[in-house]
């Protein structure tokens, strides 16, 4: 069955608008997502990458899996240590930085001798430091902005 020239130039039409109108939807769509990643703050990009971290430690101990657990710990390390983590100055601070490292390295060593019982402890002090330094930075901004 042929179909008249005009049908077939009207098909193809047609269906060439869709097309570049999907991709067009597409673009519009993949733009917008990637300007609002823009607008995030390092900090923020930081945060989500922590929480992601603190996630394979929770895992790997809940599930005994020591290589999860190093994993995990070592994304928080290597995070402790970036600049954007740096976010005051003072030596409260640094204390904080420094015992929450302290607490990782310990939850991964104890972890790593498939010692998980510490290493669930090492966990919950290591939570309690994230805490603890979250409270001081609050408690300094605060006081900064009054």
């Amino acid at each position: 069955m042929n179909l008249p020239f005009h049908f077939r130039f009207a098909a193809v039409f047609r269906l060439t608008i869709l097309t570049v109108s999907l991709m067009f939807a597409g673009w519009l769509t993949w733009s917008a997502g990637a300007q609002e990643n823009a607008k995030k703050s390092s900090i923020e990009v930081n945060m989500r990458q922590k929480l992601e971290g603190t996630s394979k430690v929770l895992e790997g101990l809940a599930i005994e899996d020591k290589k999860l657990v190093h994993e995990g710990a070592m994304v928080l390390t290597e995070l402790s240590k970036a600049e954007v983590w740096q976010v005051l100055t003072d030596a409260v601070y640094r204390e904080h930085t420094q015992t929450f490292r302290s607490a990782v390295r310990r939850l991964d060593e104890a972890a790593q001798k498939s010692e998980f019982a510490s290493a669930q402890l090492e966990w919950l002090d290591a939570t309690k430091r994230c805490f603890d330094c979250h409270n001081h930075i609050r408690a300094q901004r605060a006081a900064a902005a009054k």
